[in-house]
């Protein structure tokens, strides 16, 4: 959670001339934590693992609350090109096109700036969405989790919607947090030791 994982990167501050950075299993010329957590393809399959473990606990609290979940669901575009959103919501006439994501947490408002991305990558597909769930309002959110078990406020407004009570909000946000943070330390430990 400090960022002082003692990776090639951080063992050359200092003296960048003398240390190689450079990541063993792939090209990075960097190896931060950042990089192991996030990109190496070492850590690939436990990264995808995470993710789907994620969207699983996301389901199943909206089932709870009777919420119809379309997991995956591929979606062509007026160009036809494919995409997949993780999870479409849908109860009555709403629906809400969900992205899940877990993103190092590199500046105060890294989460905000992916939560807007996510959102926006799929707007485009709101007539596909219609089509789908013949939902009237259609919401697309982005929901971000730091890798260092950081949680985004704005994930809330997801949970409240589904119509989670505030405590289980808070039981939920703490559960995700906690899984992004001990599945990050997961992946330190397989790229340590391949």
């Amino acid at each position: 959670r400090a960022n002082v994982c003692p990776t090639r990167e951080f063992l050359a501050r200092g003296r960048q001339e003398m240390q190689i950075k450079s990541c063993w299993h792939c090209l990075a010329e960097n190896v931060s934590t950042a990089h192991m957590i996030g990109c190496c393809p070492a850590g690939q399959d436990a990264r995808i693992k995470r993710h789907n473990q994620i969207c699983e606990l996301l389901a199943n609290e909206a089932r709870k609350k009777e919420w119809v979940v379309f997991q995956e669901t591929q979606l062509k575009d007026k160009h036809l090109e494919l995409y997949k959103p993780d999870s479409i919501f849908v109860k009555g006439d709403q629906a809400f096109v969900v992205d899940v994501t877990v993103r190092y947490e590199s500046k105060p408002a890294s989460l905000a700036n992916v939560a807007a991305e996510k959102a926006k990558k799929y707007e485009h597909l709101k007539d596909r969405v219609q089509e789908l769930t013949s939902a009237n309002t259609i919401k697309f959110m982005g929901f971000p989790l730091g890798a260092r078990g950081k949680w985004y406020h704005g994930n809330y407004e997801l949970l409240t919607e589904l119509g989670l009570s505030t405590s289980r909000r808070e039981k939920v946000a703490r559960s995700l947090s906690r899984r992004a943070l001990f599945t990050s330390v997961d992946n330190v430990h397989i790229f340590a030791s391949q």
